[in-house]
């Protein structure tokens, strides 16, 4: 093992997280001057805040369009929706952190990787939209059918223009990324609340996606154009070396974007729209609360990857472990909740119609929970630069994924589709966590696991006798269960502390 980069200084032991994730970023080597390197902190808060705002306000959009359309609307809605968003999902899950790579690697070459990304980023959503067609031709096509096809071709086009947020990443200007995020997404919520005044057919819905997609990319490439001195080119070794270094990552991708998606599709073509849209509105759950991991992984992939730059497999493995813990101990709460609480929340968020859903809410938090683990393993496997790997792991899981929905749900309906996610997302981990040990000799301690489990334990008792002494609303109750997690949390580190 080489020695840690006698440049680096020494730091004191119970220095934050956060100064010694700054001490361990070479500016130099990153492709940043030192001004940007000082400005990592403000982009971990932009981009924080852009996701968690995307959360918040396409949630809104997702419950509001639930309730307005009910189950049989919100089943043909979502068959279409899921279908396009899983285009684009695996999209940008294959070109962009790549583009966003070596554009920080190569500043001066910004805008031939800018045009190989778009180039390529076009290309798929060609494909996507070729598929599209496919897809729709095959459910068979009525008036409004028809509308909605070409009003999705319209939308996958738009997806694949929002490539000038790779440039806000690379160059580390994530506030202009903040601001044109939570516009959009906003335009988007009262777009939708107007069409749910005018009581407006489905069709209508899908062109009010188009005209939020639309304004993205105009705004990000408006913004590349009066705010960033690069000059948009095209250049064939670049899109070739993009297109190889992003094979792996589309593979990936695509597996699990379908992962996410398919078994609605499944449901809607076997089982009816009305179960896919009960399932669907509680299945998009997980989705959107992949967006929380990403914020806590996000300044750890680079500390990581610098650690195995030096062959330094304990710091490495200290950092792979801090986040494996912080991000279970930051979705435990969710999942106790909505395992305590099921109905009142289904009931909540979407009204009394999905209250049936509810039963499949406790399986599918669960596979949530392995999926978070999942992603702080695949982070740990790129920062070993094991990517690769993704490829067979992902294979395997889809295979299992795809093979298994399409057998049982004919018979058992949404509750085996639930069974066949937990399934499928516990698998992700637990085979790249292999990789990772294997090739990078860093594996995990599961003590911090077992006290924040320990945690939820008792935070799951504190709601069930809230829930048999009172008749408390749900919100005051998930407040006095997540003040006692946190308490439990806060006891058991100050004890783990005293007796070190």
């Amino acid at each position: 093992m080489r020695n840690r980069d006698p440049e680096t200084p020494s730091l004191p032991e119970k220095a934050s997280l956060f100064t010694r994730f700054i001490a361990k970023i070479d500016p130099r080597r990153r492709g940043l001057t030192p001004p940007a390197a000082q400005s990592i902190r403000g982009n971990m808060i932009a981009i924080g805040v852009a996701r968690i705002g995307a959360i918040l306000l396409d949630s809104l959009v997702y419950v509001l369009t639930a309730r307005y359309f009910g189950p049989e609307d919100y089943g043909h809605y979502l068959a279409v929706l899921a279908f396009l968003t899983l285009v684009d999902v695996a999209a940008d899950m294959s070109v962009m952190d790549i583009a966003v790579r070596e554009m920080s690697q190569h500043p001066d070459e910004s805008g031939g990787w800018l045009g190989a990304l778009t180039f390529l980023r076009t290309g798929l959503g060609a494909l996507g939209m070729a598929a599209f067609t496919a897809y729709s031709l095959f459910r068979g096509l009525n008036q409004a059918h028809q509308s909605t096809l070409w009003l999705g071709l319209l939308i996958l086009a738009a997806g694949s223009l929002r490539t000038p947020l790779a440039i806000f990443r690379a160059q580390m200007r994530m506030n202009y990324e903040l601001a044109i995020i939570l516009a959009t997404r906003l335009f988007n919520l009262l777009l939708f609340m107007w069409l749910i005044s005018l009581h407006s057919p489905v069709h209508h819905f899908f062109a009010a996606v188009l005209g939020s997609r639309a304004l993205l990319a105009v705004l990000s490439w408006e913004c590349v154009r009066r705010k960033f001195p690069v000059r948009l080119s095209i250049q064939k070794q670049q899109v070739l070396l993009l297109a190889k270094e992003s094979l792996p990552m589309a593979l990936s991708g695509l597996f699990v974007a379908i992962q996410l998606k398919a078994d609605i599709l499944i449901l809607a073509q076997h089982a009816g729209k009305e179960l896919a849209g009960l399932y669907g509105a509680v299945a998009q759950l997980p989705e959107y609360s992949l967006y929380l991991p990403v914020i806590i992984s996000t300044p750890l992939l680079p500390v990581m990857s610098r650690a195995f730059r030096n062959s330094d497999v304990q710091e490495f493995t200290k950092f792979y472990q801090q986040m494996f813990d912080a991000i279970l101990a930051l979705g435990i709460p969710a999942a106790v909740l909505t395992a305590v609480m099921p109905a009142a929340v289904v009931k909540l968020l979407f009204g009394d119609g999905y209250v049936a859903a509810s039963a499949y809410v406790p399986v599918l938090l669960l596979a949530t929970m392995a999926m978070w683990a999942s992603h702080a393993m695949a982070i740990a496997a790129v920062a070993g630069g094991l990517q690769r790997h993704f490829i067979w792991i992902q294979s395997v899981c889809v295979v299992l994924y795809v093979g298994l929905n399409w057998i049982l749900i004919p018979g058992l309906g949404p509750m085996a589709a639930a069974y066949v996610r937990l399934l499928t997302a516990a698998l992700a981990p637990v085979l790249t966590y292999i990789v990772v040990r294997r090739y990078v000799g860093a594996g995990l301690g599961f003590a911090g696991l077992g006290r924040t489990l320990l945690a939820g334990a008792g935070m799951a008792a504190a709601l069930v006798m809230v829930e048999a002494s009172s008749a408390l609303p749900l919100i005051p109750a998930a407040m006095i269960g997540v003040a006692f997690y946190a308490l439990a949390m806060w006891a058991m580190r100050q004890t783990r502390e005293a007796t070190a």
